[in-house]
């Protein structure tokens, strides 16, 4: 049962001294660490009879996110959704204060930024993400907030990079609430989506920022964690030959976007296919700033593919308690003198235990 938090919240509900303004290194490159569906609990909540199987979920889990920090050495890290198991049923609200603490140590003794968006699990049971959101900004360093406007979801807002010299906003980062679920036809649940007056913001601010940088868009990047429905066009039946294919109940399929690198092995699950939303992504091409998406959600997918000149990346999952072989995150590399172009690698983290399930 949901615990009743409003579905609007705005920023001003929760007041903080603002940090310092993110900007460009002085050899103008700027570090982003994006690292995705963490899922983690608490090993006290799993009651599998061999203890040593959450316990050593918990300690991977941990160290895949210890590990990236240390060595990509980011400028910020950005979380990708379903950062905790929020469906776990044991969840209290130390439990979670704690999860989440643990989550972000790494990050916080290291005192690096921090952005923050949900996925469709992290409020699942009832502990809601405004409320998560509020445990996340007591660390000082964390740049995101309930909402940078009254719109639906809980997490979104514009992060802006300053130039080398601070003086003006060279690049903007979205952070999007892509919510969790909406009922389908057969009154079950089906993934939920960006919604208009998200996308009016987002229109809004983008203008803004146009606007104060004499009339060009100011090159943007986002994050959420459920993709756009643009990245399953062309889904159909393929071979085992085939290039890019993933096996689903024993068939071979395709998409038809071609994926420029890494892995598919699992049809990605974009909102609610009985329904058309198509207009976040056309909004992309129509404000002209954001040039590449980042995206969680599909745990075992780490590709590239560009769609009408726009790039979408998967990432890779981070955390052991759910599904998938490689763990790791993504290392984004922005450049100040080429600010759409950027490089990105996709890193893995090996296991430090050999526990039976994990």
């Amino acid at each position: 049962m949901a615990m009743g938090f409003p579905r609007k919240w705005k920023t001003d509900r929760f007041k903080r001294e603002t940090p310092a303004p993110l900007k460009f290194g002085a050899d103008g490159k700027f570090k982003i660490l994006h690292i995705t569906d963490i899922h983690c609990v608490q090993p006290i909540m799993d009651d599998d009879e061999n203890r040593a199987i959450p316990e050593g979920r918990y300690k991977e889990t941990l160290n895949v996110i210890e590990s990236l920090v240390e060595k990509t050495n980011p400028d910020m890290v950005v979380f990708g959704g379903d950062n905790v198991s929020g469906y776990w049923e044991e969840f209290t609200y130390d439990y979670i204060k704690k999860t989440i603490e643990d989550i972000i140590e790494p990050i916080k003794k290291r005192n690096i930024p921090l952005g923050v968006v949900f996925g469709n699990h992290d409020g699942e049971i009832g502990f809601h993400t405004e409320f998560q959101m509020m445990m996340y900004m007591e660390y000082a360093n964390c740049r995101s907030n309930l909402n940078d406007a009254d719109v639906y979801g809980c997490g979104n807002c514009c992060i802006t990079i300053k130039d080398s010299k601070g003086e003006k906003d060279a690049f903007a980062l979205w952070l999007m609430d892509s919510n969790d679920y909406e009922t389908n036809s057969e009154g079950g649940n089906s993934y939920d989506h960006v919604h208009d007056c998200q996308i009016n913001w987002y229109e809004t601010r983008a203008e803004e920022l146009k606007k104060a940088n004499g009339g060009e868009p100011v090159p943007a990047i986002l994050f959420q964690h459920i993709p756009v429905q643009q990245e399953l066009d062309g889904y159909r039946e393929a071979t085992e030959k085939d290039e890019y294919t993933f096996e689903r109940d024993g068939n071979y399929y395709v998409i038809g976007n071609k994926i420029l690198s890494g892995r598919i092995r699992e049809v990605p699950c974009p909102p609610n296919m009985e329904k058309v939303y198509r207009n976040q992504f056309e909004s992309w091409k129509k404000t002209g700033d954001i040039f590449a998406a980042f995206f969680g959600h599909d745990h075992v997918n780490d590709f590239k593919m560009n769609v009408e000149g726009i790039d979408l990346y998967q990432t890779i999952g981070a955390g052991y308690f759910t599904y998938g072989k490689e763990r790791g995150g993504r290392l984004i590399v922005l450049d100040e003198n080429n600010p759409r172009e950027l490089y990105t690698e996709s890193i893995e983290i090996p296991r430090i235990t050999d526990t039976e399930g994990v």
